[in-house]
């Protein structure tokens, strides 16, 4: 029993927060973010909508493609910006699209590498033959958790949505996942929320001292991405009997061009096998890996025969790739 991709969707809110309207509010400039991210704008939801708001838009995109999703096995929502502490957000999907009751609804925490371990969990699940059909989501608004006064992180992230409708097939053809990675390391220092859970709980005076927004020790962030993307690709590879240079295309998480760039380096590859998109939408947490493979597959940049890799790695830490054959 083989796990394959049937479809792809996302949302992207409408609102555009470019570099030159961060110049307005922060020390900063156009030139300065280019250079060191990568990113040139980013997507920002409205105040009264929820990343279950967002995530059931994209979900009707999915189903405006002609999916059915009301006998799914299985909901698995990834996000760091859950609408509620319960339920679940993946419950809040199983009632919008009366969703069968015999459905597993639950939401998994793994940041920037969400994306990812949903979509091997859906995997495992379809292979052990335990479900037939997984919707997987993976959505974050990160503009909720940032502190808008911290250059070093405002710049960097955005709201956004993805979708992927994974199902079971006998053959190999096209969209079928053929090895997969996983993987953490407990590390609550470099890359924390601090404010929010039982541990600091809601209070005035912590809202005032930004703890319910994104701490990060960026360079100490950067070098760990680099090995550990280095080394997760390569396991993932090796673990489908494939060279580095069968990819035909690899999607990372859309954190940083320089972390792209370093990786590619790393891994002796032309920096033109790394799909980027970063400079339109930022950093958009568990869903970037999914915005870029939808976007790559609708505009056709992934053919019959490509062997497509997906990547993410983000805090926890957690990291994980997904190597598909199409």
């Amino acid at each position: 029993m083989k796990a394959y991709i049937k479809n792809l969707s996302s949302y992207l809110p409408e609102n555009i927060l470019t570099n030159y309207d961060l110049e307005k509010k922060l020390d900063t400039n156009n030139d300065w973010i280019v250079t060191r991210t990568g990113i040139e704008e980013r997507r920002i939801a409205d105040k009264n909508e929820s990343s279950a708001n967002m995530a059931i838009k994209a979900v009707k995109k999915l189903i405006e493609k002609n999916e059915n999703i009301s006998d799914a096995d299985a909901v698995i929502v990834a996000t760091s910006t859950k609408s509620y502490t319960f339920p679940s957000t993946a419950g809040l999907i199983q009632k919008e699209f009366n969703i069968k009751n015999s459905c597993l609804a639950f939401d998994i925490s793994a940041a920037c590498s969400g994306y990812i371990y949903a979509l091997n969990t859906a995997a495992s699940l379809i292979e052990s033959g335990e479900c037939k059909k997984v919707l997987i989501v993976a959505t974050e608004k990160c503009s909720d958790i940032i502190n808008w006064e911290d250059r070093s992180t405002a710049i960097l992230f955005g709201d956004g949505v993805s979708v992927a409708l994974i199902e079971t097939r006998e053959d190999n053809d096209s969209g079928v996942i053929i090895a997969t990675d996983i993987g953490s390391e407990p590390n609550d220092e470099i890359l924390i929320v601090k404010g929010g859970g039982s541990a600091e709980p809601i209070t005035e005076k912590n809202v005032e001292d930004k703890l319910n927004s994104i701490s990060m020790e960026g360079t100490e962030v950067f070098k760990k991405a680099v090995t550990t993307f280095d080394e997760t690709i390569r396991k993932t590879v090796k673990s489908a009997n494939l060279e580095l240079n069968d990819l035909n295309l690899i999607i990372t998480h859309q954190a940083n061009t320089r972390i792209m760039n370093s990786v590619a380096k790393k891994l002796g590859l032309d920096d033109s096998k790394f799909y980027v998109n970063i400079q339109k939408y930022g950093n958009t947490s568990a869903a970037s890996v999914g915005i870029a493979f939808t976007e790559a597959f609708e505009k056709n940049a992934i053919k019959k025969g490509d062997y497509v890799l997906l990547t993410a790695f983000g805090a926890g830490l957690t990291w994980g790739s997904t190597l598909i054959k199409f």
